[in-house]
């Protein structure tokens, strides 16, 4: 079958997209925009960069993570941080807490104890998401983080030990998301 250049073009767009090789600004129409909150909280913060994490193909979300940090000195544990998550499926929030919680331990933030505390925690902030909405999480160094649901307050948590852990299922180097996470700090796009 003989495609006209037009039609080679929208074919190979699709294949793009379909193959996740398409630009994360695509999906993300005010990535050059910074949420409200994180100008009134992060003096000088920046967007430092963006990724969609994928599962067998399929798109999860989209991420973008703000900082006034340099993208090579960036330390999760010490740089405040803005992370947003754009759903490309629904979730229910109970399944986003979980998760949540597995990743915590695949890099060894916490005890179980504090672990389950954690859930029971995040289990009664997360609502359920449908394609579209956002989640995204203020990072305060040494007090806590502050929840947001499609740019509306959820809840604020002033436990260390907690944000740390949250914030490090991205930004840590121990993450199951390796390629996010350079993409997120910026070290690759």
């Amino acid at each position: 079958m003989k495609l006209f250049p037009v039609q080679f073009i929208q074919r190979a767009l699709l294949c793009l997209v379909l193959l996740g090789t398409a630009p994360f600004a695509l999906a993300n129409s005010n990535l050059n925009a910074p949420p409200k909150q994180v100008t009134q909280t992060i003096e000088n913060a920046k967007l430092m960069g963006y990724g969609t994490l994928r599962w067998f193909g399929l798109r999860v979300y989209d991420g973008q993570l703000w900082s006034n940090a340099d993208p090579e000195g960036f330390n999760y544990k010490r740089d405040p941080s803005w992370l947003e998550l754009k759903y490309a499926r629904d979730f229910e929030g109970s399944d986003i807490a979980e998760r949540s919680i597995d990743e915590m331990e695949e890099i060894g933030a916490g005890t179980e104890v504090q672990r389950q505390g954690w859930l029971v925690k995040l289990n009664e902030i997360f609502p359920d998401v449908k394609k579209g909405h956002t989640l995204s999480a203020l990072f305060t160094p040494g007090k806590g983080v502050q929840f947001f649901r499609n740019g509306l307050p959820l809840a604020k948590v002033d436990d260390p030990e907690l944000a740390e852990a949250f914030m490090g299922i991205w930004l840590d180097p121990k993450t199951s998301a390796p390629e996010m996470r350079r993409e997120l700090i910026g070290l690759k796009r």
